[in-house]
């Protein structure tokens, strides 16, 4: 072999490692953002290379097809293995991956065999063969850079129109947003039957019989990376109006909530003027009774006096008359399940906490605490306290379960549909609009709710 012909080898060795080097570290580039621990990108980019690096070095047995598809399988588990969360979202990422890397690289390829052939084996040049090596070096190079723009292009639009990268995903949603990807992965292999199966039967390229065909090639590849960037685009529009009206929904529940709760004090109040009213009335015939000594009579009087008080006048006061009534209403439904209730809020007066804000906070935890405690003597507790611009709530509950929350700051609800886990992000995105938040703990038998909000 001569020594033009061993640089024609090593550079054509050279120039297939590099890509498989650049497409593993794109690879850890595209999931960084979904993971929860950075480094494990970069574990995924490591194993990838090495996969398809050992691959390639080794004899071959299997096709590119199906060696690319062990590589990003390979990282797939390293993906679940070191962060069990979402895994819908990471076969998504995997299947988006392996569908952008072919159509990218084949991209690069289309244009590659269009510099080469123009350039490189020009009838002009056949017989120099230094200068031809010297050009196939470059085009090699530029097939590497075309294939680096190419994938860092299609990821970096992903990852930009791809919002909402650390919600759920759902098998439905999976199966919408692989679709693209899908198509686009088996064109490419479509393609490249028909381009194999030509140059097997004739013994010579598709291509070059048929120059439409490469072009042609190229328009499907870039119509599909299109595609999967516009599903995934339409997708995320998709969630916006999902949470918006989940939130004008939410709007509407507080409005009848705060409706009722207005209701309730109308109703009170109505009570206390109507027992004032009668007052005078009541102190003269107690007057009476009095002066005419019938005072086991009096005594009764007196007695049905403070039972119709104590009906009319709340039993938890806080300072507002609205947070008075939400936390009767737990009261009551306390009583009702023989739940014990203890309460020591207190609402911060001349302040900018809103009450309607308020009761959201109220209504979504106590609601939580009602369905969820249990076990012997079961109680809730809520109480407050502020210091300077901070106003602390902490709300607890006996729960004999344990909470679950997988990798999330946040317990996994039992809850299923619309309703699930909307609770708790309710509450702490009452608690952001006060550049708060939440936390909840679980201590021995007990579950503890803080939620901290600057109302200064």
């Amino acid at each position: 072999m001569s020594l033009v012909e061993r640089c024609w080898m090593i550079t054509s060795k050279f120039s297939v490692i590099a890509i498989l080097i650049i497409t593993g570290i794109c690879f850890g580039v595209f999931v960084y953002p979904y993971m929860k621990k950075k480094r494990e990108a970069a574990l995924v980019s490591i194993v990838y290379i090495g996969i398809m690096s050992v691959l390639y070095l080794i004899p071959q047995q299997i096709g590119n097809f199906s060696a690319y598809m062990l590589g990003v399988v390979a990282a797939f588990f390293v993906m679940y293995v070191r962060d069990r969360r979402n895994i819908y979202q990471k076969i998504f990422l995997a299947v988006t991956f392996f569908s952008i890397r072919w159509l990218a690289v084949a991209m690069a390829g289309r244009l590659d065999d269009f510099i080469t052939k123009a350039l490189v084996f020009r009838n002009t040049i056949a017989g120099r063969q230094w200068l031809q090596y010297g050009l196939y070096a470059g085009t090699r190079i530029l097939d590497i850079v075309l294939c680096i723009v190419f994938l860092a292009v299609a990821i970096g639009l992903i990852n930009k129109a791809y919002v909402y990268k650390n919600d759920e995903m759902s098998v439905k949603e999976l199966v919408m947003l692989i679709i693209p990807s899908l198509v686009g992965v088996t064109g490419y292999g479509i393609l490249q039957y028909y381009l194999n199966i030509y140059e097997k039967d004739t013994g010579k390229s598709l291509t070059d019989t048929y120059g439409f065909y490469g072009a042609l090639s190229f328009v499907h590849y870039f119509i599909s990376i299109i595609a999967i960037l516009v599903m995934t685009t339409m997708f995320q529009n998709w969630k916006v109006a999902q949470e918006e009206q989940t939130g004008q929904e939410l709007v509407l529940n507080q409005v009848s909530n705060m409706k009722k709760h207005i209701g309730e004090v109308e109703k009170l109040y109505q009570d206390i003027r109507s027992l004032r009213h009668d007052m005078g009335n009541h102190i003269q015939m107690l007057e009476h009774l009095v002066a005419e000594n019938h005072m086991d009579d009096a005594a009764e009087y007196m007695e049905h006096l403070k039972k119709e008080w104590n009906e009319i006048s709340p039993e938890i006061k806080t300072g507002s008359p609205v947070i008075d009534v939400i936390l009767m209403e737990k009261l009551r439904e306390a009583k009702e399940k023989q739940i014990r209730f203890i309460s020591d809020f207190h609402y911060p007066g001349d302040t900018k906490l809103n009450a309607f804000d308020l009761s959201v906070i109220l209504n979504n935890a106590l609601d939580n605490c009602m369905e969820n405690v249990s076990g012997e003597n079961p109680y809730i507790c809520i109480s407050s306290f502020r210091k300077n611009s901070i106003f602390m709530i902490t709300i607890k509950n006996r729960y004999e379960g344990e909470l679950n929350y997988k990798d999330s700051d946040l317990p996994e609800t039992t809850k299923s549909g619309k309703e699930h886990g909307i609770g708790l992000h309710n509450i702490r995105r009452v608690a952001r609009m006060y550049m708060g938040d939440i936390s909840l703990e679980q201590e021995n038998q007990e579950v503890v709710l803080s939620i901290m909000l600057q109302v200064e």
